[in-house]
């Protein structure tokens, strides 16, 4: 259906109640749930399923209805006469526009124009003969929602093999009957459906866990967090969305600094590695979220989404992956058409590990990539991730509902940066990843840069060793800033926090001014700014409120710092 963003509700089987009775009582929690479906992706298909009886369901967090609007639901319903035709499965839509997500279109560049905006491509053939589809258009009239009845050539589809289906089902299934929550791998070529096979393989098992552990190893095209970090995400709601629409705060994240592992394989290995850790101490048998006081149902198995490098140190790192995950299921994407899409044979190590129980190896049809658009390429989805990432306010996190979740009609050189002093608010320094950076030419290095921003991992009664604030002044050698030296931040002692922009740097005062989605309490965390290699887009820098022509914040294009403007790009 459509490609644009809605909340939707759907009320599924059973409901036999007389035409005048009170189908939802006010007491009944109606869940409503973020529905986002760009052009950049492939666009949403809704359709009704079998009902499983043996299943039990979970309420998952979401946006809650308010009594209006169950008293809305509830009149539509006994008016429209729907219950007495008794279908399977009814959806409920509301306008969720107040979000904020369209603003991404302004401000972005050229390519992302019109992925949220319901241009009516195929307005001249409905004018011409198909009335039908003018009739069905004209009974949605809520904003922001566009159905698409024919096919149409520039819009691709979302569909599912019956690879999908089966292999989603049986996963699920194991979840009941296994003692210990599996751990599900994914691995293939690039471009074969990984991430989209993923986020419907994590839907499908919210229908059996309450929650759901998700790590995600490909740092350049990650699903919960911004580019160049490693994550582990504790979902307990379903993702309807490309990844830019959905990024969160993780429950641990370490700072590759990277689009690729390649430059430091080791440290990335030794990330992952702890994350996987982390997962079996805290998650799948902790009191919080595993299995506790004889609970069958507090079940919380794991996905983990592996990258789509195949060849030559990427495949060595997969092995490696493989080797310390310990993966019960194995989902391996494989491609009948195109056979350099398909993984070299698994070696005996991974399919017969000595004395361990081998991985239950699932095959699961590649999506054809002929069929796939080729019009937004890997680093346009990094700068609708990191543009997502910055303009987000605290709204998303929550799932407060009628708050803007991204503030994109404020540009991020309007924003008043955080001033962090580097006598007081770094203990640890500056880390730069993949080269030597000599003190003097430091600043210069960091300004105008996106970096990382670590912070040291609480202990277990949730204290932390704090910087004293109240310190006597230091002499002008002790303002130097510390340039830790490598190896990188062990992932056992510091965790990532966020990403921040150095926007600029006041040496005098020994402040960095930075720009950050963070809140006040995560940025006193910061020990360490760490700078990788993340590309700055152009984007951020210039201020969409004005006519291009003018220059940035009114300050004219020959006084602007770092920009020229040539022949109007």
């Amino acid at each position: 259906m459509g490609h644009r963003l809605q909340g939707v509700l759907t009320l599924q089987d059973g409901t036999e109640l007389a035409e005048e009775s009170t189908i939802l009582n006010h007491s009944d929690d109606l869940i409503f749930h973020p529905v986002y479906s760009p052009k950049t992706h492939a666009l949403v298909s809704i359709e009704s399923v079998e009902k499983r009886e043996n299943m039990a369901k979970f309420s998952n967090r979401g946006i809650k209805a308010s009594a209006n609007v169950k008293e809305t639901i509830n009149d539509l319903l006994i008016k429209s006469g729907f219950i007495k035709r008794n279908f399977d499965t009814i959806l409920a839509f509301r306008n969720m526009s107040w979000s904020g997500i369209q603003g991404i279109e302004k401000i972005s560049s050229s390519c992302f124009k019109g992925i949220f905006t319901a241009d009516r491509v195929n307005s001249s053939r409905i004018n011409q003969s198909n009335e039908t589809v003018s009739t069905n258009r004209d009974l949605f009239k809520i904003s922001g929602f566009y159905p698409v009845f024919e096919i149409i050539s520039e819009l691709t589809l979302l569909q599912l093999s019956n690879s999908w289906l089966k292999a989603a089902n049986q996963l699920a299934n194991d979840v009941i009957n296994y003692n210990v929550p599996p751990i599900a791998v994914i691995c293939g070529h690039r471009n074969v459906g990984k991430s989209t096979f993923s986020r419907y393989l994590l839907n499908n098992l919210l229908n059996v866990c309450p929650k759901v552990a998700y790590i995600e190893s490909d740092v350049g095209q990650s699903e919960f967090t911004p580019p160049g970090s490693v994550s582990l995400n504790i979902l307990d709601s379903p993702i309807f969305g490309p990844p830019f629409t959905h990024i969160q705060r993780p429950y641990r994240s370490y700072y590759v600094g990277n689009n690729t592992p390649c430059d430091d394989p080791d440290y990335y290995l030794g990330c992952l590695r702890e994350l996987v850790t982390v997962y079996r101490r805290d998650i799948a048998c902790g009191p919080d979220f595993g299995m506790h006081v004889d609970d069958e149902r507090q079940r919380v198995p794991l996905i983990l989404n592996t990258h789509g490098w195949i060849k030559g140190m990427g495949y060595d790192l997969f092995l490696h992956i493989l080797g310390f995950a310990k993966p019960t299921h194995l989902f391996q994407f494989y491609s009948s058409i195109n056979s350099y899409q398909n993984l070299p044979p698994l070696p005996t190590s991974v399919l017969s590990p000595p004395n361990e129980d081998p991985p239950e190896v699932v095959l699961v049809e590649a999506i054809d990539s002929s069929k796939i658009s080729t019009k937004y390429t890997a680093t346009d989805h990094r700068t609708l991730a990191l543009l997502s990432y910055f303009y987000s306010t605290p709204a998303m996190l929550s799932k407060q509902e009628n708050t803007k979740w991204w503030q994109f009609d404020k540009p991020l050189i309007h924003h008043s940066p955080w001033c962090l002093d580097w006598t007081k608010g770094l203990a640890k320094g500056v880390f730069v990843f993949f080269g030597d950076v000599p003190w003097s030419q430091l600043l210069y290095a960091l300004n105008g840069s996106v970096v990382g921003l670590v912070g040291e991992i609480l202990d277990a009664d949730g204290s932390r060793e704090l910087v004293d604030q109240s310190e006597p002044s230091k002499t002008s050698q002790e303002k130097e800033i510390n340039i830790a030296k490598y190896p990188p931040p062990a992932p056992s002692e510091y965790s990532f926090l966020g990403l921040a922009i150095i926007r600029s740097i006041d040496p005098a005062a020994h402040t960095f001014h930075i720009l950050t989605p963070l809140s006040y309490v995560e940025v006193k965390k910061t020990s360490l700014i760490v700078k990788g290699s993340l590309d700055f887009p152009t984007c951020f820098m210039l201020d969409h409120t004005n006519h291009i022509s003018t220059g940035v914040c009114g300050v004219p294009w020959k006084k602007v710092p770092y920009m020229n403007f040539e022949a109007g790009e």
